[in-house]
């Protein structure tokens, strides 16, 4: 060649993408594993309460929420470097831990984060993204990689934590076995998968309304008479409980116990004392539901933002109507808690407040209720209703109180306001049900537990007064069943014997009822620790031989 040179082959490497994705992933990393930091933080204070699965949408989200946020900065700044994920995670981390950085705010005022915290937070947040912007790029890679490794601890200790109460609970998961429960009432369900009735299976609609007290207990403790509303259900055909009770006096174990039909001993025995999810399991998939949808039910939720209701596997249509409960919680902590105390009141900013949210949910949940009509296959529906249930919110008329009206009133006057709306709304969905129908549909309204009475809380429940523990128990209770049999009920019916009462009637089956008992357990710890509490509650009855429980004969149990 000229000038005796030698050209030298040119050897084209492919770049190594292992390589540039460990590289772009580890630039990513702080305000990434921030993001899920700030859900594990809040999923190992609840996990005892919560399934894995029920902190997936706040983690997609906060994930979400983070990646925006890089590549946001990253634009600004035209480079993605680890200046740029350094500013990112000052504003994620400032942002999605905004209440406990602000925890200091509940010594002036009760509440997770004031309004004034906001503009403070976007203060100080922008003072640090200035300082960041200015340091040299080697105290920048050195910030990079002491962000990284607080937040690598911050993800691993509740992960930690979480793995371990997983190991520590595992046999909770067996506690219950939805196949083992069926099959253990097989005796009683023998030949009766077609209905007693000749026709089509009559609907059936399931209604709890959280914390509806009974029409006895409102006149006596709270000066509330609801007359014209048991006046209405029995003019319609009712047959009401006209001083009943809950087996339970907590919403889980009341609605494991109804849907389960039986009284939940086994949990007492196997159940770890702090852990809601083998509850939580039974309101996922239970008898109630089986038995109806191995005879051709189509069954339809209403479920509540509580995680035992708010979504069920099993229903063939789950119609929540909003977020969940360790969505609204996370949400909470979060920035957004008091931006949207700032923000234009929308329905959209509505929804994502805990309290606020509850009027964003119960009228179009009683309006497609109201909607679903007779179909070609029969339905069983079952909605958990929080009204009376807290947050107050809502006026007797039904009308949403603006947050600022909601805080001027007392707790009593606020149970009391969602009294008179619960009633309205019970009227108005027997109404519609019994309206413009061939076959008028088997409805059920009750609660699952009554007020929380005021009271000593250091005192377990199992040692409270009789008139606490009637108050928290004390429930409407009323059936219509569309043939007017109700040889099956009595004026001491509990929840426990529904479904039993129900399937008897309809389906011909042999469930014994069983005896009508009341059940409290100290408190969180002790959960399925259970006291026997009926006596008790039944001493505080001004007319006790009136409403004297007792098993009718020859009755007993499902073996558990």
């Amino acid at each position: 060649m000229a000038n005796g040179s030698v050209l030298e082959p040119v050897v084209q490497t492919k770049p190594n993408s292992r390589r540039q994705w460990s590289s772009t992933f580890w630039l990513a990393a702080p305000p990434l594993l921030f993001a899920v930091a700030s859900v594990l933080g809040l999923l190992v204070h609840n996990r005892h309460q919560t399934f894995l699965s029920s902190a997936a949408p706040a983690l997609i989200g906060s994930l979400g929420f983070a990646l925006a946020v890089l590549l946001l900065v990253a634009g600004i700044r035209r480079r993605f470097d680890a200046c740029a994920a350094v500013i990112a995670s000052i504003w994620v981390a400032g942002c999605l831990f905004h209440a406990g950085l602000f925890r200091f705010v509940r010594w002036f005022d009760d509440s997770y984060a004031t309004v004034w915290s906001v503009p403070v937070a976007i203060l100080l947040i922008g003072i640090l993204t200035l300082a960041a912007a200015r340091l040299p790029a080697r105290h920048i890679r050195a910030l990079h990689l002491a962000l990284t490794a607080a937040a690598a601890v911050m993800v691993a200790a509740p992960a930690w934590d979480v793995a371990a109460f997983e190991w520590r609970n595992r046999a909770a998961r067996t506690v219950y076995d939805p196949n083992k429960a069926v099959e253990e009432i097989a005796e009683f369900t023998k030949g009766t998968e077609t209905p007693v009735v000749t026709a089509r299976p009559p609907d059936i609609y399931y209604f709890v309304f959280d914390r509806f007290a009974s029409a006895e207990t409102l006149a006596r403790y709270y000066d509330v008479d609801i007359t014209e509303t048991i006046d209405f259900l029995e003019q319609r055909g009712f047959h009401v409980v006209r001083a009943a009770n809950s087996n339970y006096h907590r919403t889980g174990l009341s609605l494991a116990s109804t849907f389960y039909m039986d009284y939940l001993d086994m949990l007492s025995e196997r159940a770890p004392g702090n852990d809601w999810r083998p509850l939580q399991a039974m309101l996922r998939d239970h008898r109630v539901a089986r038995f109806l949808k191995e005879r051709g039910y189509r069954f339809i939720q209403f479920g509540s933002w509580w995680t035992g209701t708010f979504q069920n596997p099993l229903a063939d249509e789950n119609h929540p109507h909003g977020l969940g409960e360790f969505d609204y919680l996370y949400l909470r902590y979060t920035i957004l808690h008091p931006l949207l105390q700032i923000l234009p009141t929308t329905r959209l900013a509505q929804q994502l407040d805990w309290d606020l949210g509850q009027c964003q949910r119960v009228r179009p949940q009683i309006e497609k209720i109201k909607a679903l009509g007779e179909q070609d296959q029969p339905l069983f529906v079952f909605a958990h209703i929080l009204v009376p249930h807290g947050p107050y919110v809502f006026a007797p008329d039904g009308r949403c109180f603006t947050r600022e009206e909601a805080e001027k009133r007392s707790e009593r006057e606020g149970y009391v306001d969602q009294v008179a709306y619960a009633t309205r709304l019970i009227q108005e969905l027997v109404a519609a049900l019994q309206s413009e129908r061939n076959n008028l549909p088997i409805i059920i309204i009750q609660a699952d537990e009554g007020p929380f009475p005021e009271r000593d809380w250091s005192v377990p429940w199992n040692e409270a007064s009789a008139s606490e523990q009637r108050i928290k128990t004390s429930i409407i209770s009323a059936y219509f069943f569309p043939n007017g049999d109700y040889s099956q009920l009595g004026e001491n019916t509990t929840p426990v014997n529904s479904f039993r009462a129900v399937f008897n009637t309809y389906f011909g089956t042999s469930f014994p009822l069983l005896p009508n008992r009341i059940f409290v357990s100290p408190d969180e710890a002790r959960l399925y620790d259970f006291y026997d509490v009926t006596e008790n509650v039944l001493a505080d009855y001004e007319d006790i031989s009136a409403l004297q429980r007792s098993a009718p004969a020859g009755s007993q149990s499902v073996p558990n």
